[in-house]
């Protein structure tokens, strides 16, 4: 079954309406709800059983099918034993009589040769399920080359990276390069991305970037959408969940990229003293001194490459200079910051940027920036 509108994601069904059917199910229909995921398996072994063997993921299933929400199995795989990884994942598909399958595959497969323990497990897979296959995974693959994102794909009908703007808060940024890396992959697959719903090391999505991130879903053109995990959203992020229950999802999507070029015309604000002082580093045209703001174990994201540490940084502000027009200053155009966030757009020369900077002990430990095309002024 094809997945539309609104889903979310269980980890662990226990945890979500104590596990009792009819309370899931009366939560999904409140909330608008297309479709559940609801993980089935880890590794090689069955997700969702008791110690007696009772399955707590079966009743879930037939209540929410009954009632005309599509329901998916997601399975997280290592390829350690791609043969016994896959049984599960087809006995588990099978038995519970699912409507798809999504496969969770990260870091474990960025290790040489695991193209051939992805081949060996997904061909597997693919031969034995009539069902829908989606891929879950890193938002960027171009951060990730030695993932085999062609090999997966090739065996998948959907594509479902984890877009989870952690210690940032740009979603609509994310979700459009997310979708432009992805859609550039060999075996590119209709794009169904996965948005986050909790918390991590003291950061937490709002509810008003869950709206934006939906609305671009939307102007996008996507069919469908995730969320995880049901788990801590419901009973913990009360207003995100409400965020995404009250948004109501068009019954046809037509594509409408949202407008991410920003008008260098728009009113400047006065940027606080950490802004102040980063442009003026930007505008000495010293590498040193920016990177200088950094710390040590600082990651930058541009929107083609990922670089970890001062020395990496200092060379990538070195490139990006010489590829500056003579003369150019970096101007903002709009600042805003939030706890030890700061977020800003600037222009310079030709290019026009949006960047958000994440402070620790007053340096950057973690940097986007996006950069778009100037605005046509007619």
């Amino acid at each position: 079954m094809t997945l539309q509108g609104k889903g979310f994601i269980i980890n662990n069904l226990p945890e979500c309406e104590a596990g009792e059917p009819g309370s899931i199910l009366s939560a999904a229909q409140a909330a608008g709800l297309g479709h559940v995921l609801i993980k089935i398996a880890d590794g090689e072994n069955a997700f969702g059983m008791d110690a007696a063997g009772d399955d707590h993921a079966a009743p879930v299933v037939k209540a929410l099918q009954q009632a005309g929400i599509a329901v998916w199995g997601w399975h997280s795989v290592y390829g350690n034993d791609p043969e016994a990884e896959a049984a599960i994942a087809i006995t588990r598909t099978r038995t519970l009589g699912l409507d798809g399958y999504a496969v969770c595959a990260a870091d474990e497969f960025t290790r040489p040769g695991m193209a051939n323990a992805a081949r060996q497990f997904m061909q597997v897979v693919r031969g034995s399920l009539g069902v829908p296959i989606g891929l879950s995974s890193f938002r960027f693959p171009n951060y990730h080359p030695e993932f085999p994102w062609s090999t997966f794909l090739e065996f998948c009908d959907v594509h479902m990276p984890q877009v989870t703007w952690e210690q940032a808060h740009n979603p609509v940024e994310q979700l459009t390069e997310s979708k432009r890396q992805c859609d550039a992959l060999p075996n590119a697959r209709p794009f169904i991305p996965t948005g986050p719903t909790y918390s991590i090391s003291g950061w937490n999505p709002m509810a008003e970037e869950i709206i934006e991130f939906l609305n671009a879903a939307v102007q996008l053109g996507l069919p469908a959408i995730n969320f995880y995990d049901w788990d801590d959203c419901h009973k913990d992020q009360p207003l995100l969940w409400t965020a995404i229950a009250e948004f109501p999802w068009p019954t046809s999507v037509k594509a409408n990229p949202p407008a991410l070029s920003f008008n260098p015309q728009t009113t400047v604000l006065i940027p606080e003293s950490f802004v102040s002082q980063f442009v003026e580093a930007l505008n000495s045209r010293q590498p040193a001194k920016v990177s200088a703001l950094y710390d040590p174990a600082a990651i930058q994201v541009w929107a083609d490459q990922i670089l970890k540490g001062t020395d990496a940084i200092q060379s990538g502000y070195d490139a990006f200079f010489d590829s500056l027009p003579a003369g150019t200053v970096q101007s903002l155009t709009q600042a805003d910051v939030e706890d030890d966030t700061r977020l800003f757009t600037w222009k310079v020369g030709p290019l026009t940027g949006k960047t958000t900077l994440v402070l620790k002990n007053g340096r950057i430990i973690l940097e986007y920036t996006f950069i778009y095309q100037p605005v046509s002024q007619n």
